[in-house]
């Protein structure tokens, strides 16, 4: 049983998790279903936590509920749960309440916004609850507290409003990790990564579909099919170049690339992603059989950009992850199991072999091209 599998079974039991970001923000929150939540249980977040109450809702939720975009005070208002992190103006129940601030006053509120049946007039605004906006696609999609708080809370079988409360020192500062390890350990409450999550949904979720097929004629690789698949959770595409025909129970050459517009299409000498794809799709051609995939960047920045800036080791390390997880579906797609993998790098990729794929050796792309050939 995976690491989220096993959370997921206490979880349902507790209606209580922690998760903690070790990818980007190194912050831990407590989670829970806002749906049915209990007054106890609010007492006990307040209790352990000492942070807001904010609740990640899907689009689709926030639309229904008729909430309202807040306006950001400034860059440092350090209330919002990430400088990211869109919030809705704030919420209180309309009836059954007193001041709002107390645990049943904010349960009443927390169970209208999870409810299954929504009603937008049991609510008024402002209130003492911060619902927040989440992305399509979850953490596939943004890598954040609220998106992994909301996927587990649906992944529960609850509807799509998730609790969640930052975890905070007596100072009022966010706990480390190891800090956030030994309370959850303490409280007896089960503890999941954000990068558990990503790669359990990775592994268990399909992400691709084959839409399309075509001979295509290449100069450097010859014939070779050409199979589009699309993402399930953004809209674009990623294509297989597959040559000659594959044997599952043979270890087939593979070449794995994120796309990179400008250098693989126009050249220049500061872009080695151009050359490691000629050098691949040669290679490929020499052996008679293999596969070169080439994945789009789906995944959106907070900008709206379709490329996400990768700047750190750990966002660089969840996009790798992605990357793995669908190019490991898509081989799976084409009956492959064991590859020989191109690469431009000696580290060892230990992720792969969790998406079913097992890696038997990995071969530096060979220099074959001289600057004077062609691309096509």
């Amino acid at each position: 049983m995976s690491c989220c599998s096993q959370f997921l079974v206490e979880f349902r039991k507790k209606q209580l998790g922690m998760l903690i970001d070790d990818l980007s923000s190194s912050r831990a929150a407590l989670i829970a279903p806002a749906e049915n939540i209990s007054t106890e249980l609010v007492n006990r977040l307040a209790t352990l936590s000492g942070g807001l109450t904010f609740v990640a809702v899907s689009p689709e939720r926030a639309n229904a509920l008729m909430l309202s975009p807040m306006v950001r005070q400034g860059a440092g208002d350090q209330r919002l749960p990430s400088p990211t992190t869109l919030q809705y103006v704030s919420v209180e129940a309309r009836e059954g309440i007193t001041t709002g601030i107390s645990a049943s006053d904010r349960a009443r509120t927390l169970q209208i916004l999870g409810s299954s049946s929504i009603q937008p007039r049991m609510l008024v605004k402002p209130g003492h609850i911060f619902p927040v906006q989440t992305r399509e696609g979850g953490v596939l999609v943004r890598t954040a507290i609220p998106e992994g708080a909301l996927d587990l809370v649906r992944m529960s079988g609850h509807t799509d409003a998730a609790v969640f409360v930052d975890l905070l020192s007596d100072q009022g500062e966010n706990l480390t990790l190891e800090q956030a390890k030994e309370r959850g350990r303490k409280e007896a409450i089960p503890i999941i990564l954000l990068s558990e999550l990503i790669q359990h949904r990775l592994q268990k979720e399909p992400l691709v579909r084959r839409v399309a097929e075509a001979v295509l004629p290449t100069t450097l690789a010859g014939e070779v099919r050409a199979i589009v698949y699309r993402s399930t959770i953004s809209d674009v595409e990623h294509i297989a170049l597959v040559k000659g025909e594959l044997d599952g129970d043979s270890t087939i050459l593979v070449r794995v690339q994120a796309e990179q517009t400008i250098g693989d299409v126009f050249g220049g000498t500061s872009q080695p992603s151009r050359s490691h794809l000629r050098n691949s799709l040669k290679a490929v051609g020499e052996r008679g059989c293999g596969i070169i995939l080439y994945l789009r960047r789906p995944f959106m920045s907070d900008g709206g950009s379709a490329v996400q800036p990768i700047t750190e080791p750990p966002l660089r390390s969840v996009t790798k992850m992605r990357e793995y997880g669908i190019g490991a579906q898509i081989l799976r797609e084409l009956g492959v199991k064991k590859v020989e993998l191109l690469t431009s790098t000696t580290r060892s990729l230990e992720g792969l072999p969790s998406f079913g794929i097992t890696v038997v050796a990995q071969i530096p792309i060979p220099d074959l091209i001289t600057s004077k050939e062609h691309f096509v």
